[in-house]
């Protein structure tokens, strides 16, 4: 069997559409709302014999690292048709993914796996997580008006941007969006959702895009699609002013950390967590990763890398990163200090885990001062986001 990979075209199209369709149950029409988010010249396929029998997307956001956006592909829709599964086919599919992305010098690929086995087995790892949240609202308790509340209109991502932004400088992991993962966010297929800004409209001190339904049994339900609070007074108004729906919706749910500072106001914290799914890293460019991250800004020092790759030999071989004032460089040669598959790379990189528990599961290998100096200029918050693509 021989098998091609391509981007998508008007002649392939259809076929895609079908398999990937099937695969994932799409709902009718969705399809055409999917290319135009992800973009049709982001669109992968791949033939067995001039046959397409599967595909993917790559979204081409930022992730935020160490305060700085990291260019990253978001790989989406990752889809083979199952009479093509079990013969390669996905291993080839994201082996050719990587080395184009490589290739274009793409530093990260992030994704949400739906099986952990093909993406391990071409370098992705744990690298961040995204916990789902129930709270009941007699839960909350919290009353706070000093802010306003403005309603605003979900035509356009403008009244967020900002703060998602200034959210993402104080954390790891969250996605610059592209204006198609901005039109998950905002648009629903039911219509019913709305958009606040808390705080001055020109100046936003936070936000909430939420939306509202009701289960089979008649209760309420309050689903927020994404918030963001910058202040301690932003914090308080946010769940006032979902305290007032108590009245007729029993519940709010959204997305967070896995710590969620939020609930740290509310007057019990009562919270139940819904879902816990992990998304999953790869590091496609050693050098450009580490030197497009930042660092915290009072630490400096060296870290020798010894890396093992068999999908990427550019990746393969040893690498010096150095880190002052924030930045870092990396040239290759070194030591080798620090040995790791480039799967082990990935949580080290987004500080999902610290290096001394990665080298207890084996994914890297050092002495104790390698491990601090890793702890070092790696330390920071944890990484997550608050959507799933």
């Amino acid at each position: 069997m021989t098998f091609d990979y391509c981007v998508l075209t008007p002649e392939t199209d259809e076929a895609f559409n079908d398999t990937v369709g099937r695969t994932f149950r799409y709902a009718e029409g969705y399809w055409e709302t999917f290319r135009r988010r992800i973009g049709p010249e982001n669109v992968r396929t791949v033939s067995c014999d001039g046959r397409v029998v599967g595909g993917l997307g790559i979204y081409r956001p930022g992730q935020w690292f160490g305060g700085r956006e990291v260019p990253c592909a978001g790989v989406a829709a990752v889809g083979i048709s199952p009479s093509d599964r079990g013969g390669g086919v996905a291993e080839f599919l994201m082996r050719s993914l990587l080395e184009e992305l490589h290739a274009e010098g793409t530093p990260v690929a992030t994704l949400f796996a739906s099986t952990q086995r093909l993406y391990r087995k071409v370098g992705f790892e744990h690298a961040g997580s995204r916990y789902g949240y129930s709270l009941p609202m007699t839960a909350i308790g919290v009353r706070d008006e000093e802010l306003s509340v403005t309603e605003v209109s979900l035509d356009s991502s403008k009244p967020f941007e900002a703060i998602t932004v200034k959210r993402a400088l104080a954390t790891n992991g969250n996605l610059q969006r592209t204006p198609g993962l901005w039109e998950r966010i905002l648009q629903h297929a039911d219509g019913h959702q709305a958009g606040y800004v808390i705080g001055d409209t020109e100046n936003p001190e936070g936000y909430l895009i939420n939306r509202y339904d009701v289960d089979h049994e008649g209760t309420g339900h309050l689903h927020i699609r994404d918030m963001a609070a910058l202040t301690p007074a932003a914090g308080r108004r946010l769940w006032s002013f979902l305290a007032v729906h108590r009245s007729t919706i029993p519940w709010v749910h959204w997305y967070g950390p896995a710590v969620d500072p939020l609930l740290c106001l509310t007057a019990e914290c009562k919270s139940e967590q819904t879902e816990v799914l992990r998304w999953m890293t790869r590091i496609v460019d050693v050098p450009q990763a580490f030197s497009s991250r930042g660092y915290p800004a009072d630490v400096s020092g060296e870290l020798h890398l010894d890396v093992h790759d068999d999908v990427l030999p550019a990746n393969h071989g040893r690498f010096v990163l150095a880190v002052a004032e924030g930045r870092g460089t990396v040239v290759p040669g070194g030591r080798g200090d620090l040995r790791a598959d480039v799967r082990g790379l990935a949580p080290l990189f987004s500080g999902f885990l610290p290096p001394q528990t990665l080298r207890a599961i084996g994914c890297l290998d050092g002495d104790a001062a390698t491990l601090q100096i890793a702890s070092r200029l790696l330390a920071g918050p944890e990484p997550w986001m608050p959507e799933i693509f």
